[in-house]
């Protein structure tokens, strides 16, 4: 099934190795005022997960989080 709506909400849940990852969409805006979104499961590895976000951070433009302690010259220079 396929299923096309406009994102509107998200939650997670870390269940150690995996991510629960909830989706919230609406096709109309009736659906808005009624506060009926359609919502979907998604369980995926944590490496899938950071595999999305690097994905998504690519298309929107922006740049990921970095993980790794910046040292002093990088702090203060860029």
């Amino acid at each position: 099934m396929e299923h096309f709506g406009a994102l509107v909400g998200w939650t997670h849940q870390d269940h150690g190795e995996r991510i629960l990852l909830r989706l919230e969409t609406v096709s109309s805006r009736d659906e808005i005022e009624k506060n009926e979104p359609d919502i979907a499961r998604i369980m995926l590895t944590k490496q899938q997960a950071g595999v999305l976000a690097n994905y998504l951070f690519k298309l929107s433009g922006g740049a990921p989080a970095r993980t790794a302690k910046q040292g002093f010259f990088r702090r203060v220079f860029g």
